[in-house]
């Protein structure tokens, strides 16, 4: 059930107040790449001693000039969401692992390692393909090759979901193999 959105409550003028104030376009950018470039100079102590002084210089240099470029403002807000929902597939993945697995840690050292691995990989180059997808602006219509087919987006993530579930029950299910040899 979907709850209206009130656009005279008070949040929402807030947040419209600080668009007018440039905190989404200048402030929130500006911070986010001092902190990024900040962190990396005082990691690797490019500077020695002086680091610290001098990290902040240079971040802040680069800092504002990124934000005084427009299409790294626009580069930054159609990026980020896009991190966000990478990061929250992860986090969910991580999740059903803890959730199935009696130790987690065995999952990324021990017999499952590999398959870990390869759930993983898959996971991050499809978040990436989908990112590519989406910055390249390409409209791919879903439903309309499931139209040709005979089948709703709804159908179509009930398949999945369906299979999905097959898969993990199969894989908490199998019994692991007799490994041969010492």
């Amino acid at each position: 059930m979907s709850v209206p959105v009130n656009d005279t409550s008070v949040v929402i003028g807030i947040i419209e107040t600080w668009k007018k104030f440039g905190i989404f376009d200048v402030v929130l950018p500006f911070l986010l790449v001092f902190s990024i470039i900040y962190g990396i100079l005082g990691k690797t102590k490019v500077f020695g001693e002086k680091g610290p002084a001098v990290n902040a210089i240079i971040a802040f240099t680069i800092a504002m000039t990124s934000v005084l470029t427009g299409w790294f403002v626009g580069f930054l807000t159609g990026f980020l969401p896009w991190v966000s929902i990478i990061s929250i597939v992860i986090v969910c993945g991580l999740m059903l692992i803890a959730m199935f697995a009696t130790d987690i840690e065995e999952w990324f050292t021990g017999p499952h390692a590999k398959r870990t691995l390869q759930i993983g990989a898959v996971i991050v180059v499809g978040s990436l393909a989908a990112v590519l997808i989406g910055l390249a602006g390409v409209d791919l219509d879903l439903n309309k090759g499931l139209a040709a087919m005979g089948l709703s987006i709804v159908d179509f993530w009930g398949i999945m979901f369906f299979l999905a579930f097959i898969i993990v029950i199969y894989y908490i299910s199998k019994t692991p193999g007799k490994k041969e040899g010492a």
